[in-house]
């Protein structure tokens, strides 16, 4: 899908009975998010902390994964140095016949063998890490952060406050890369009751930055 520019029907200018509420997420996604993935990580930290040793084995929204097994999956795709993912990955994929999704999954499955402690003191230290300026801090991190973090949140029923201009760049790169369950916003104006921004052309859809954002990413239905 090529990229949308202002003239998409992403960015349509609001029309008659449209709520001018709803602003439009900033046309840039590029860039350093070092700060947001760091208070996206934090949170998330938090919350977690707070869990029972059930809800750190109960299913995910990220299919096949316990909640354990996503924050195994963030430790490693965010914590990891470039190098250190190359050469895990790697030996992964040796061991999953070169299945890039077996490999990820044999990886995570890996780093959620670590203590609940040791998990939630690597999360830490990747935020912490982000606020130095250190890591890879674009679009792409962005991404995994806020995706994995509502795929726990949502499947508990908990509720997790985000920077809605985080959840708003990472809706809209979304609607970039294209998919079938981004398609949607093609008919129909998806508004983030929670966070006020709005993507999408069409009558209004209210749901929450979550739900949407779960949507776009395939997780669950949404409307």
């Amino acid at each position: 899908m090529s990229e949308v520019n202002e003239r998409s029907p992403y960015f349509n200018e609001a029309g008659p009975g449209e709520n001018n509420d709803f602003s439009r997420p900033a046309n840039r996604v590029s860039g350093d998010w070092s700060a947001h993935i760091a208070t996206t990580i934090d949170r998330l930290a938090a919350l977690l902390e707070e869990l029972d040793a059930e809800a750190w084995e109960a299913p995910s929204l990220c299919e096949g994964w316990r909640v354990r097994d996503v924050v195994g999956h963030l430790v490693w795709r965010l914590g990891a140095s470039t190098g250190e993912m190359v050469r895990s990955g790697l030996g992964a994929g040796l061991a999953a016949g070169f299945n890039p999704n077996k490999a990820i999954d044999r990886i995570a499955r890996q780093e959620a063998q670590a203590s609940t402690e040791q998990l939630l003191a690597s999360l830490r230290d990747i935020a912490a890490s982000r606020l130095r300026g250190e890591g890879r801090t674009g679009i792409i991190e962005l991404t995994e952060a806020i995706v994995h973090a509502y795929d726990i949140t949502e499947a508990l029923g908990e509720s997790l406050r985000l920077s809605p201009r985080s959840t708003g760049a990472v809706a809209l790169a979304r609607l970039r890369t294209g998919g079938k369950d981004a398609r949607i916003a093609r008919t129909r104006s998806l508004r983030a009751t929670d966070a006020r921004w709005q993507i999408g052309a069409g009558a209004a859809l209210d749901a929450t930055a979550a739900e949407i954002v779960m949507h776009l990413f395939g997780r669950k239905p949404l409307g």
